[in-house]
């Protein structure tokens, strides 16, 4: 079959574009399709610069890594103009609008959606955008007549298979991602008496809340983004004493991190959290408010977590895992 992949965007190296290089793994030969593709990135060149990347006619756009958010309600615009006419099987893999391509026929469409997009579906405590609400609106009846050219769904998680169904009235199948096993083998770890928070910063993410509650208990708090390395981001996950989760996470790729080093998390009681995160690798609070993480990271101090089950429960996540199940799954689709 002939297959070719499409992604919102490369503009920076993270869990989605992870879990991109993944299913790159599973079709080597297959182009990606992208809206904009920054190669000034070095992660990113070095993780997909030998793949055929073909870009829609925004990235011809002078200035348009800072025009991002203004053009946001034009991006479906650009993935319909992309051709597919010589593909057997196109795959989208989406959180936002890549899932907008059309297709003909004969050519089958699966998305692999980790949600459908938080700003448009307030997701995650994305509130009211007073006038600019209008413009939301009819971008969320574009998104649902743009599900409806999706042949089948892949879910990332449970938590999005219901997302799914409710914004899109549609049936979908859980295909989890994964982490690398491979990065964390034979690291050595410490407690470095700090806490991690870590990801794209966010207004879902809630990082004001572990910024208040480390301040308030007097200890240290660093932040992993996207611009560091693997290398810095496994060494400063191998020192904390645990990682905090204060938003309602799609699945969160960096709970499982932390645990595939032993570490502990915790974790607001919502989202894909609760699918990564059991009662013996960490903790959850249950209010999105600062004394509650407060008092989750006060019980830790007394909580007894196994570093080994930690890991244990990390290795079910595996790429190894991962590609199985995706390949099965679309077995089952096409």
């Amino acid at each position: 079959m002939k297959i070719a992949l499409v992604h919102d965007d490369l503009k920076q190296w993270g869990g989605a574009e992870r879990v991109l290089e993944g299913i790159c793994e599973i079709y080597p030969d297959a182009p990606i399709y992208t809206s904009v593709y920054d190669e000034s990135n070095l992660e990113l060149k070095k993780r997909f610069g030998r793949k055929k990347i073909i870009t829609s006619f925004f990235q011809k756009i002078p200035g348009w890594k800072s025009l991002y958010k203004i053009l946001l309600p034009f991006y479906p615009i650009a993935f319909e103009q992309f051709d597919f006419t010589n593909y057997d099987l196109v795959i989208s893999h989406t959180t936002r609008f890549a899932k907008s391509i059309i297709t003909k026929p004969s050519t089958k469409h699966i998305c692999y959606c980790h949600t459908p997009p938080r700003f448009l579906w307030h997701f995650s405590g994305y509130g009211n955008y007073g006038l600019g609400e209008i413009l939301m609106t009819k971008l969320r009846l574009y998104d649902q007549v743009s599900a409806k050219r999706v042949d089948f769904f892949l879910a990332g998680s449970e938590n999005a298979r219901k997302r799914i169904k409710r914004v899109y009235g549609v049936d979908s199948k859980v295909v989890y991602p994964f982490i690398d096993m491979e990065r964390f083998k034979n690291m050595e770890t410490w407690d470095g008496g700090y806490f991690v928070i870590a990801g794209r910063q966010s207004k879902y993410k809630r990082f004001d809340l572990a910024f208040a509650a480390c301040k308030n208990l007097n200890v240290s708090l660093k932040v992993i983004d996207g611009k560091f390395s693997d290398e810095m981001v496994v060494k400063i996950l191998a020192g904390c004493k645990a990682l905090i989760i204060s938003g309602e996470e799609d699945f969160g790729l960096s709970s499982l991190e932390a645990q595939a080093l032993g570490k502990p998390v915790i974790a607001f009681k919502a989202g894909g959290a609760l699918e990564t995160v059991t009662s013996k690798t960490g903790l959850f609070f249950e209010e999105q408010t600062v004394d509650s993480l407060v008092q989750a990271i006060n019980k830790l101090q007394d909580t007894k977590i196994d570093s080994q089950d930690c890991r244990q429960n990390a290795a079910k996540f595996s790429k190894e895992t991962f590609k199985k199940s995706f390949q099965h799954a679309l077995t089952d689709m096409v």
